[in-house]
């Protein structure tokens, strides 16, 4: 089979083509000549900061975007302010470096209409030395790191993140996550799996004046109705036993209010069972171990391999009679439906 020929796209529109393309190369940085470029005072014991969050920010900003070193970055920064005309000082690579440890980082963000739906989640960042690892092996025990983001449901932009290390688990991270959201701002929900069913998490969104959508634990048990946080807790508890726990299903509306009704349109409907004595008669022997499996477990033997590798090789095994020579017949459960009919 030959293969398929890839479209072909002609140009046309040439003037508005080389536009795009030199577009492309345009560098343009504007500094609000109202920013607050030096270190406001702490009103505490020792040295002031020289230097704002906001221009060490984008300093930084600077060197991640070109790939530049710390004083390569302290000298483009200072070429930059003398071409826009100001006489602000830039600061030197040791304090760059000093401050970035500790630089609380604000993200900008276009905003959505409405209450703030948040959702939260972790996931490991490859580290230093994977590649290493794989190819030559490493030892057991590795860290990596960490990174921890809340995402606002509707734009998708990047709320809150923190960055810690393998040692740090998903729920002593939330309530750093929802100290970085505004206060004056109203969220609406917080979204996260059932990593982050603990007090301090439910409390804290609690405090935020939000509904928590956490799906309680397998095994969970109902709290002692001391906060706020531990009363939605329970009843989210309640309502997983009583409607099952296909309420947590991912939807965008699962976080507003509803009647229990509507829950229960919601969840489909169970799967009808078959009845698997019946289908066994009907079936009759069952030749080379192809018998179905009774209602009952049974635990596996030394006499159980050769249908693992069976099954292995012949995916519907359970439903089909196979011969020992590896002919399919005619499937056990058709029979049995049309028996039934």
């Amino acid at each position: 089979m030959s293969r398929p020929t890839p479209p072909t796209y002609r140009t046309k529109n040439w003037p508005a083509y080389n536009e795009a393309l030199k577009r492309r190369g345009l560098l343009t940085i504007w500094f609000d000549p109202e920013m607050s470029w030096d270190g406001a005072p702490t009103c505490r014991r020792g040295r002031q900061q020289s230097y704002s969050d906001a221009a060490i920010q984008t300093c930084l900003s600077m060197k991640v975007l070109f790939g530049m070193a710390l004083r390569q970055t302290a000298g483009f920064v200072e070429s930059l302010l003398r071409l826009a005309g100001l006489d602000w000082t830039v600061p030197d690579f040791s304090t760059l470096s000093r401050r970035q440890k500790t630089l609380a980082v604000n993200i900008p963000y276009r905003g959505s209409k409405g209450p703030l739906h948040l959702l939260i989640d972790s996931t490991g960042i490859e580290g230093e030395g994977e590649w290493h690892a794989r190819k030559h092996g490493g030892p057991k025990r590795r860290v990596w790191r960490k990174i921890h983001l809340g995402i606002d449901e509707e734009t998708l932009e990047i709320r809150a993140v923190e960055i810690t290390g393998s040692h740090i688990g998903d729920a002593p991270v939330l309530p750093d996550l929802l100290g970085q959201i505004p206060a004056d701002q109203e969220i609406g929900s917080v979204t996260a799996d059932g990593a982050y069913d603990t007090r301090k998490c439910h409390d804290a969104i609690a405090n935020r004046s939000a509904h928590a959508v956490i799906p309680p634990r397998k095994n969970a048990k109902p709290w002692k109705t001391v906060t706020a946080g531990a009363v939605a807790r329970n009843e989210a508890l309640r309502a997983s036993k009583y409607l099952g726990r296909a309420l947590w299903r991912p939807s965008r509306d699962m976080a507003l209010p509803c009647p229990a009704g509507q829950w229960m349109e919601r969840i489909p409907p169970p799967k009808p069972r078959r009845n698997e004595d019946a289908l066994c008669q009907t079936a009759g022997p069952a030749a080379h171990g192809a018998g179905l499996r009774p209602t009952g477990r049974r635990a596996p033997g030394p006499h159980r391999r050769p249908e693992r590798l069976h099954r292995a090789r012949h995916t519907r095994h359970g439903s089909c009679e196979i011969s020992p020579s590896g002919e399919r017949g005619t499937s056990a459960f058709s029979r049995f439906v049309q028996q039934s009919r």
